[in-house]
């Protein structure tokens, strides 16, 4: 059973059809006398069933070829074996080429089994009784195979033009569903762009304020030391001056490197030559004490690694003078097979409060992008831990 709507071939066979039996109906009523002991009536009517009948089984929007076949057979081919066995009538074989035609178009797998042999082979042969000779007999089933043939071709070239539309269907529903993934791609990429932006845009804030907030740092704690300094040793405070534009020449410069994306000229130092020119330079320039240790041979990191600790570092000895106000700073580098640790001790206040400011949150996000971890701890008495690990394995 099949629902469909008619295409230009099954309008052209309905066509067909209903010509080849408006002539048969003509042509019979002119030449009535052929009818022999079958009156034209009778003709008439057995003609018109079975034009009618077997389009309820094969119209617009309905298509049954199994029931199509079975009333053509019982109609067209109990009418043919009627005249010519019982009546005795030979009509030719017109009674039967446009069913025949019919099944060839409607022809599916499930029908072929049984409808070839009955209507290709069975029914022209009860014209056996009534046909002149032998010859003819076997002539007819020429003009049999030409229906059936024609009838057949229509039915491939039926189902190769739904194969193409079902194709066409699916191309277009495949396109449908392109279009709509690349919108979705298009989508993902502009939210990829704007995250590597905002990414960036982090990092640029991270690497500005880790960067001059120590280098300001340093400049502000000393110009609040050289103020008192001026009276009493102007000679020093002068060396002092000259010390602190330094620092600030060095936090431009590092402005603008990072500015430019430009990679530190320190990044091909060791990391622990980086962290001790850090210390040092803090140290003279806050006049602040500050211990260094190295424990375990230093690993070959990358970069980024060394940066991270750099700006860990920074942030740590920003705060430890800024917030905490601490006069005594200690700091370690441990490392081992398994990782690398930054512990970083101070003398100042305690943390207070659990709510971290940029700067730690910055620091942070950065050992977190390097499955790292941070974790700050309040000394008994007075002071604070900053502790950094990284693994390097995994």
């Amino acid at each position: 059973m099949e629902g469909k709507r008619w295409m230009w071939i099954d309008w052209l066979l309905f066509s067909l059809r209903c010509g080849w039996y408006a002539t048969g109906l003509t042509y019979y009523y002119v030449y009535s006398e052929r009818l022999g002991r079958l009156s034209y009536l009778e003709f008439a009517t057995f003609v018109s069933l079975g034009f009618i009948v077997p389009l309820v089984f094969w119209r617009p929007g309905y298509s049954n070829p199994t029931l199509y076949a079975l009333t053509e057979l019982i109609l067209s081919g109990g009418f043919s074996i009627y005249i010519n066995i019982i009546l005795g009538i030979n009509l030719s074989t017109s009674i039967i080429l446009m069913p025949i035609l019919m099944i060839g178009y409607l022809l599916t797998k499930r029908t072929a089994p049984w409808a070839i042999p009955l209507f290709v082979i069975l029914l022209p042969a009860n014209r056996y009784w009534t046909i002149d000779n032998l010859f003819s007999f076997y002539l007819q089933y020429i003009d049999v195979l030409l229906f059936f043939g024609i009838g057949l071709g229509f039915n491939l070239i039926t189902k190769s033009q739904k194969r193409y539309k079902h194709l066409l269907t699916e191309n277009m529903k495949q396109v449908e569903l392109i279009q709509q993934q690349n919108k979705a791609l298009e989508q993902y990429a502009a939210e990829v762009e704007k995250l590597a932006l905002l990414e960036e845009r982090n990092r640029m804030a991270r690497d500005l304020h880790d960067s001059i907030g120590h280098h300001f740092t340093s400049v502000t704690v000393g110009l609040d030391a050289i103020s008192y300094m001026i009276e009493s040793h102007p000679k020093l405070a002068a060396e002092k001056l000259t010390s602190l534009a330094e620092v600030a020449r060095e936090g431009l410069s590092e402005v603008r490197r990072t500015i430019h994306q430009i990679a530190p000229t320190e990044d091909n130092l060791p990391l622990t030559t980086q962290l001790e020119k850090l210390i040092t330079d803090f140290g003279v320039h806050t006049n602040t004490k500050v211990g260094f240790a190295v424990i375990g041979a230093e690993p070959t990191v990358s970069p980024r690694i060394k940066l991270t600790f750099v700006r860990c570092l920074q942030e740590c000895l920003t705060n430890s003078k800024r917030h905490g106000e601490a006069s005594s700073i200690s700091a370690t580098i441990h490392f081992s097979e398994e990782m690398m640790e930054l512990k970083v001790t101070n003398n100042g206040k305690r943390m207070e409060s659990d709510i971290w400011g940029f700067g730690l949150t910055a620091m942070k996000n950065r050992l977190e992008e390097l499955n790292g971890t941070l974790r700050i701890e309040n000394i008994v008495n007075e002071g604070v831990t900053v502790v950094c690990t990284l693994p390097l394995r995994g």
